[in-house]
């Protein structure tokens, strides 16, 4: 059987991604970190981006550039501005001339802003909508125009907050840009959907390293009471589910919106 990307392996071979070239943006922060080291264990090449210029976030990124070279895959750290579209356009084009195309992106900016709705002011609004939505779309765009020219289907995996589903007092801004996020994959897969690039989404819940989380101690966290699972997640319990969504596996799953919240969505 075969399928956009060539012959489909079954089993545990399904998951190998040798062969495979991978950019990862926003790898500074701790999902894209451990996306990025779990595609590079399961055989990818893997270009690390920042979403911005910042030095401190640029180093991060560089430090999992450096670890994907001893698990001994090909590595490469870019600087990039994500909400500035013709910028990402430059920067895709050369990470696509350097590894001979691109198969999977993953896209992981999480800039939260906690702030009541009257005291949120125009350039923070704007500020989170650019870094999370409008960023994500230029990704998005711009990876999306190399797979259709490299005419052999693709992965593009978003990682989004279970706020983009559900929303909650103070983050009027986040949880605006994260359901644009959500509805972004969803349009995707159906316009590229034709061409064997699937689009998918990976919706966090409350992780040890969400913005704002405190303490995640549930005995000192009122928020982490409320995952069923009683604890906060770990970043390496998203990196596995980034991994299915890259694979062979998941040659016919596409538009989904899948999360990684301890059961928090059954009742928030």
């Amino acid at each position: 059987m075969k399928n956009e990307w060539g012959e489909v392996r079954l089993g545990i071979d399904a998951y190998d991604l040798t062969g495979k070239h991978a950019l990862v943006i926003g790898a500074g922060g701790a999902a894209g970190r451990a996306i990025a080291l779990a595609l590079g264990e399961a055989g990818a090449d893997v270009t690390v981006s920042s979403t911005s210029t910042d030095g401190e976030e640029v180093m991060r990124a560089k430090r999992v550039q450096q670890e994907l070279v001893k698990l001994g895959r090909k590595s490469t750290t870019v600087a990039t501005d994500v909400t500035l579209g013709q910028g990402v356009q430059v920067m895709v084009r050369q990470v696509a001339k350097e590894m001979d195309g691109i198969d999977i992106l993953v896209n992981a900016p999480d800039l939260f802003l906690g702030k009541p709705a009257e005291s949120t002011t125009d350039i923070d609004f704007n500020r989170v909508m650019q870094v999370n939505l409008a960023g994500t779309f230029h990704a998005c765009r711009a990876v999306g125009k190399e797979m259709l020219k490299q005419a052999r289907g693709g992965r593009i995996i978003n990682v989004a907050s279970v706020l983009g589903e559900r929303a909650i007092a103070n983050a009027v801004a986040y949880c605006a840009a994260q359901a644009g996020i959500l509805n972004l994959t969803r349009a995707l897969a159906t316009e590229w959907g034709p061409h064997g690039i699937t689009v998918n989404a990976i919706a966090q819940g409350w992780m040890e390293h969400s913005p704002a989380i405190g303490n995640p101690d549930p005995a000192a966290n009122q928020t982490v009471r409320f995952v069923p699972m009683k604890r906060a997640g770990k970043a390496d319990e998203v990196a596995p589910l980034a991994v299915y969504l890259a694979s062979d596996a998941c040659g016919y799953i596409s538009g989904q919106v899948m999360f990684v919240d301890g059961g928090l969505t059954t009742h928030l």
